[in-house]
């Protein structure tokens, strides 16, 4: 054969298996994930759709119980979904194309720094304001029986 009808032949059949791979694997966890709900819908799964409609919905009031080395200190009463104080709106890693080899670095946080966010969470309560804690907590979507004082009161009853 030819030196070029077989590199053409390698060229064509390395983009086949190069495009194919990443559209490989979505259709590999497609098809895990029809097959694991062939029965029905488990109730993991509509456990996690309901958690995603709640957390998606801004206007959602949730009570926040803190609790300090298993001690409950108080509760807040929030609105909307609480949030890592490590999650960040772009990627946490990028791949530097200008640079030899393609090395792949830290991005800058959110506010333009580097190195891990702060621990634990944010959350806003029912009038707006932003807190931030590294305290244990638990959290429910009604008022619950935990024997604790309310930490902020909302200026908007």
């Amino acid at each position: 054969m030819n030196k070029r009808i077989i590199t053409a032949i390698l060229l064509a059949t390395s983009l086949i298996f190069g495009t194919t791979a990443c559209s490989g694997q979505a259709a590999a966890r497609e098809a895990a994930q029809k097959a694991s709900t062939n029965t029905g819908e488990s109730q993991e799964i509509k456990n996690l759709k309901r958690k995603k409609e709640l957390e998606d919905n801004p206007n959602t009031i949730r009570y926040l119980y803190l609790y300090s080395f298993g001690n409950p200190i108080g509760y807040y009463i929030t609105k909307g979904k609480i949030s890592s104080n490590g999650s960040q709106i772009g990627p946490e890693l990028e791949v530097l194309r200008e640079l030899s080899g393609n090395p792949v670095v830290d991005s800058p946080q959110d506010d333009g720094s580097f190195g891990d966010g702060d621990p634990g969470i944010f959350f806003f309560t029912v009038d707006g304001a932003m807190a931030v804690t590294n305290f244990d907590y638990l959290q429910f979507d009604h008022p619950t029986n935990v024997n604790v004082p309310q930490l902020y009161e909302s200026k908007m009853k």
